[in-house]
């Protein structure tokens, strides 16, 4: 199955019927419809062009920058979203990097995947798109929950708890609503909806249970970067709002 330009625009009936139906019960989303439209056709053609160049060159330097820079946007993004530690970013830049390379490196330490370009760019895109969601839902719970359990925290550090006792049920519920999304996912997958990897092999016309092999390993990568990330932004976001004294500064 080849898809040309022609068909990439012909799919865009699709976003016109999107943009009537809101249109038609009033949604106030037609313009972000129409505006993330384009900006995605344009942001994955230039991305397409990119990525060929780098496969091509297959340039380890190019790799590590290509990587870096899905790193930065998404550790912005996940930390824009962040309305309580004043530090979103580098929180999140710092789980989403740890989750990150610690799973590729088990991957390319175990042999599962090569420092091939084609191989690192994309499941490092994957890995770092579902690690920004955790580490965003992560941050946010754990600012609400712990400025909404201000007298919990601080009755628990009068009895002589420390920070880390008295948030550890924020701590845990926080890390565990950043897995919601991957636990739902390691549940449904290949029953409710064949994932992205597994449908776009079996569009080029692999075999199903060939696809069914690289998304096992894809949704066991999933699941550990996503652990880390969540179990290491929880860690440092509840950090924030404790001094060196044990005091709750939130």
């Amino acid at each position: 199955m080849e898809i040309k330009y022609i068909d990439a625009l012909a799919a865009l009936a699709l976003v016109i019927l999107a943009i009537g139906l809101a249109r038609y019960k009033s949604i106030p989303a037609e313009k972000e419809m129409a505006y993330g439209s384009i900006r995605a056709f344009i942001q994955l053609v230039a991305v397409g062009y990119v990525l060929e160049f780098i496969f091509n060159t297959e340039s380890i330097w190019l790799v590590i920058m290509a990587v870096a820079a899905m790193l930065l946007v998404g550790s912005y993004t996940a930390g824009d979203r962040d309305k309580h530690t004043g530090r979103g970013f580098p929180i999140a830049l710092i789980s989403m990097t740890a989750g990150s390379l610690v799973t590729l490196v088990l991957m390319l330490a175990l042999g599962i995947i090569t420092t091939e370009a084609r191989y690192l760019i994309p499941l490092a895109g994957m890995i770092i798109s579902n690690s920004m969601n955790s580490s965003s839902i992560t941050l946010e719970r754990v600012g609400a929950d712990l400025k909404g359990n201000r007298l919990e925290i601080e009755t628990a550090l009068s009895l002589g708890k420390t920070w880390q006792e008295a948030s550890r049920r924020i701590y845990r519920n926080a890390v565990r609503a950043g897995l919601i999304s991957i636990l739902n996912y390691l549940k449904t997958v290949g029953i409710v909806a064949l994932p992205g990897a597994m449908t776009g092999m079996i569009l080029a016309g692999i075999s199903p249970l060939k696809a069914v092999l690289l998304q096992i390993i894809v949704s066991y990568m999933l699941l550990s970067a996503v652990t880390i990330t969540s179990l290491l932004t929880g860690e440092l976001a509840v950090r924030r709002f404790f001094n060196k004294a044990d005091q709750f500064t939130g």
